[in-house]
């Protein structure tokens, strides 16, 4: 039973890790379940057995992606000292993922829209845990002093900013390269706003 499990959970991870490589190069919408499966070495049928078509498999690549990159956040975060180290290992981390994220998502874009309510669904479940780190490492300066005494309120809606700016410098515009390219710029952007909470 175990082995069974063992050896789903792997052939999962080939199907995901082929069909991301796939997306990249050719695009969601070119990209069949034949391609996926010939890449594997596998039958078609085989890919049905776990996914129930393309979509979802998209869908798992994505939500792949963005559970990596919680996990490189959170390791950076762990690794910094105070509160404002933190969210400059929090900026810093998911600016340099997101580039390489961009990367797949700059051939699926114009495929994205065509799934725009399962990318959305993926995305608010994911703001809201980005959200949950932000409060706690606001909380966390605010009792040992380094940033000023903050109503729960206030913690709220300053989480909800700070990732909303911190997800504008992901975005592939002029204005968020220009942040991203310039020297320290997530750095910089941490400082700009932390100056306003300081204890």
């Amino acid at each position: 039973m175990l082995e069974q499990v063992a050896k789903d959970e792997f052939m999962v991870r080939e199907i995901l890790s082929t069909a991301k490589t796939l997306f990249a190069q050719h695009g969601l919408k070119k990209t069949t379940m034949e391609d996926i499966a010939n890449s594997l070495g596998k039958g078609k049928s085989s890919l049905y057995y776990y996914f129930q078509g393309k979509t979802e498999i998209f869908e798992a690549v994505v939500e792949e992606e963005l559970k990596n990159l919680l996990r490189l956040t959170k390791q950076a975060i762990n690794v910094a000292m105070t509160g404002k180290d933190k969210l400059k290992a929090y900026s810093r981390t998911r600016s340099r993922v997101m580039e390489k994220f961009h990367n797949l998502s700059s051939v699926v874009y114009e495929d994205i829209f065509n799934h725009i309510g399962v990318v959305l669904k993926l995305k608010q479940k994911h703001d809201e845990t980005q959200i949950d780190l932000i409060r706690e490492i606001l909380k966390d300066g605010v009792q040992t002093g380094e940033f000023k005494k903050l109503e729960e309120r206030d913690i709220e809606l300053f989480s909800f900013t700070l990732v909303a700016a911190f997800r504008g410098i992901e975005l592939p515009l002029t204005a968020s390269s220009f942040v991203r390219n310039c020297e320290n710029g997530p750095d910089l952007l941490v400082d700009i706003m932390v100056d306003g909470i300081k204890g």
